[in-house]
């Protein structure tokens, strides 16, 4: 007769359970061992299944003489009548002679059953345990908390254990984890686990920008396996700063399809939104879209605060809340966009180069080059019904090269065109600004001098 050393299973961890086989069993406690664990993430054990054993021989060899599988009291409701496990109970009179063979048995109410577990339905079973689970607080036999490392968790009372990652975005029998089975020789058990929380990314269109320029931003996740939770919040906050414009025209698309009128909108601010995704009623017939691209889409306007910012930045933030616990949703980090704009700042000297002078009243016109082309700064004020804005005009006659002298008639052409740019007159301090613009080279064009001083003869490069 095989002898079988005293205690140990095998364990479920989201995935495949493997039939036990005569394997010998250590008759010490066994460790799992979670490979590269998500930091943070809570990852719950339930053992559905306790291992039993039989010693007729000798008693005190520390062996068993035979080993089995009854289902843990607390699970007995899983497997009972019409509920979820019960489907995957086959009868010993039912079943076929490669399922005595390739099934565990399991004692269960006076009877032998098998448990039917393939690769085929592993997923289904683990998900129904999972809600059965959580629906019924049925208690933890252990807990661990993610380090980003490697995490030991001890088993005392061996059989067949769910391992669940709380709140995971992936649970998969491919994607979350794998059998490991344990031995006399090989007591303890390695799991490499994948199973991860929600996350999402976000990107602009722009980084350096004129004032009244548009900002498109771009939110991404994906659809969360919900599986087993009768609730789960997916919720993405966004904070703009003032120098930004906030359109309230959110899009929400989940694998390319508009979703946004199922989406809950909190606009908190003028600045600031909160967007609540019914992530469970979205993840399709059988979870098609468990794991597919959640994506925000939306635009703000870079207005006239966005000059005054002393760090020349605005500022986007964003962060996803979520959770099966509505008074306990976890928080992801915080992830920031910046957009900014600049200026180009004059100080007109009188060219005396022993006193250093300043010199007032020297005007000047804010030039660029585009496709070829000189167009001129103008800048226009924010209204109650517009934002400000920064616009780049030609002036006919004016300058057209940045390199080239300006003529007489030239300089006459942007004296006459005032009100078509905004020109800027150097003050006391010698002092003037051209605000709201983006990186690039621009030229300074002084196009007329106060009494007694000549205006310069070319156009000044200025690059930013």
């Amino acid at each position: 007769m095989k002898k079988f050393t005293k205690l140990l299973g095998i364990v479920l961890i989201m995935a495949l359970v493997m039939s036990m086989g005569t394997a010998a069993f250590a008759a010490d406690t066994g460790k799992i061992t979670i490979k590269n664990s998500e930091n943070n993430t809570t990852y719950d054990f339930y053992r559905i299944l306790d291992l039993t054993g039989s010693d007729t021989s000798d008693p005190a060899d520390g062996t068993y003489d035979a080993v089995s599988y009854t289902i843990a009291t607390k699970w007995n409701a899983f497997f009972q009548g019409t509920a979820a496990g019960a489907s995957y109970l086959i009868a010993s009179a039912s079943a076929t002679a490669d399922q005595k063979t390739s099934l565990n048995a399991i004692n269960f109410d006076g009877s032998v059953f098998y448990l039917n577990l393939t690769e085929s339905n592993v997923v289904a079973f683990t998900n129904a345990a999972m809600n059965y689970a959580i629906q019924n607080n049925i208690a933890t036999d252990a807990t661990a908390t993610g380090t980003g490392s490697d995490v030991e968790v001890s088993v005392t009372d061996l059989g067949y254990y769910l391992m669940i990652p709380v709140d995971a975005s992936t649970k998969t029998a491919k994607s979350s984890g794998s059998v490991a089975s344990l031995t006399s020789t090989v007591p303890n058990a390695v799991i490499e686990v994948k199973a991860v929380k929600p996350s999402i990314d976000k990107v602009d269109d722009q980084i350096t920008v004129d004032v009244g320029q548009t900002v498109t931003y771009t939110v991404t996740g994906t659809v969360p396996n919900t599986a087993g939770y009768e609730t789960y919040k997916y919720i993405i906050k966004d904070v703009m700063t003032d120098g930004l414009t906030f359109k309230k025209d959110v899009k929400v698309e989940v694998d390319g399809t508009d979703v946004t009128s199922q989406v809950t909108f909190d606009y908190d601010t003028d600045n600031a939104f909160s967007a609540d995704i019914p992530v469970m009623s979205l993840q399709g017939e059988n979870g098609a879209n468990v794991g597919k691209e959640i994506k925000l889409t939306y635009t703000a306007v870079v207005n006239d605060k966005a000059v005054t910012n002393t760090t020349l930045q605005e500022k986007n933030k964003v962060h996803l809340e979520y959770g099966h616990n509505p008074d306990k949703l976890e928080k992801t980090t915080e992830i920031e966009e910046e957009v900014y704009t600049t200026k180009v700042v004059i100080n007109k000297y009188t060219g005396d180069k022993e006193t250093g002078a300043k010199l007032a009243d020297a005007k000047f016109a804010l030039m660029k080059i585009v496709d070829s082309k000189a167009v001129y700064y103008k800048y226009t004020a924010a209204t109650a019904d517009a934002d400000a804005k920064v616009e780049w005009v030609e002036i006919t006659g004016a300058p057209s090269d940045g390199t080239a002298s300006v003529t007489d008639a030239m300089a006459k052409a942007l004296a006459d065109a005032e009100s078509s740019f905004t020109p800027k007159t150097s003050d006391s301090n010698g002092a003037a600004e051209f605000p709201g613009i983006a990186d690039g080279t621009y030229y300074l064009v002084e196009y007329a001098a106060p009494a007694g001083y000549n205006r310069l003869d070319k156009p000044q490069e200025v690059t930013v």
